[in-house]
């Protein structure tokens, strides 16, 4: 049986795993809203951004709580998928599906690093309860996106 010690450093790093995706999600919605032709689109993507970074600063309250310092760096493979979107900024409407198609492919990411949190048991009861309301505005959002791709 792991000690409280051994569940906190683990329920931290569950914690900080969401994190730096969550971060990832904010950055690349934030830098999607600004290079994005539709104007419809890009309130959309400024709206989702700022729930992430509510999330965030939440997550973050988390680690802090626990006596971590949280990273707010994100992850470099994010920083490769927001170069991605800049190269395809200004393209064709078949390339704004792609654009879309990405930021889908970046939600399930995100989902899956979300369903693992859960999963692998590691975070305290609490914590557990507040990802996974967060995974509810996350499928929301894949829901929509992928809706939009549909038509």
């Amino acid at each position: 049986m792991p000690t409280d010690e051994e569940i906190r450093i683990t329920d931290a790093a569950e914690l900080q795993n969401v994190l730096t995706r969550y971060v990832d999600s904010y950055d690349g919605y934030t830098q999607a809203a600004e290079v994005v032709e539709s104007p419809g689109l890009s309130a959309a993507f400024m709206e989702i951004a700022a729930r992430r970074k509510t999330i965030v600063e939440h997550v973050a309250t988390l680690i802090v709580r626990q006596g971590e310092k949280p990273d707010v760096d994100g992850s470099p493979e994010a920083a490769v998928h927001r170069w991605w979107i800049r190269v395809r900024a200004g393209m064709t409407q078949e390339e704004f599906k792609a654009t879309l198609a990405e930021c889908v492919r970046g939600e399930k990411e995100l989902a899956r690093t979300i369903e693992g949190a859960l999963s692998h048991g590691n975070l305290e009861a609490n914590h557990a309860a507040i990802v996974a309301e967060v995974a509810t505005e996350l499928k929301e959002a894949l829901r929509t996106f992928e809706a939009v791709l549909e038509c």
